[in-house]
């Protein structure tokens, strides 16, 4: 399991090795397949990540970048938090397109 935490350090959602991202209370609000695709709740693809840490949203416009120190950032390249733990690109890729 993984924590993504915000810009202020709080973990704010959990990703687990099922792919399925909970939110703090640990309802599931989305998960991640094998091949990085992201769902939403009602099954409806939210976006990707790819092996070099680019997100892209549903519609393939890139989002954000999760580099290897589980850095998230955003388009305009503002850091919005962190993942800590395993996961860290499919966590980034939660973090910019489900949990905010």
């Amino acid at each position: 399991m993984s924590n993504i935490l915000n810009l202020d350090g709080y973990a704010i959602a959990t990703i687990g090795e099922d792919g399925h991202v909970r939110n703090k209370q640990g309802s599931v609000i989305g998960r991640i397949s094998a091949d990085g695709e992201l769902f939403n709740t009602a099954g409806d693809k939210a976006g990707r990540y790819d092996a070099s840490g680019y997100v892209y949203d549903e519609s393939g416009k890139r989002v954000g970048t999760v580099h290897t120190d589980g850095k998230v950032y955003d388009y305009n390249n503002r850091y919005i938090g962190r993942v800590e733990g395993d996961h860290m690109e499919s966590g980034g890729a939660a973090l910019l397109l489900l949990v905010r």
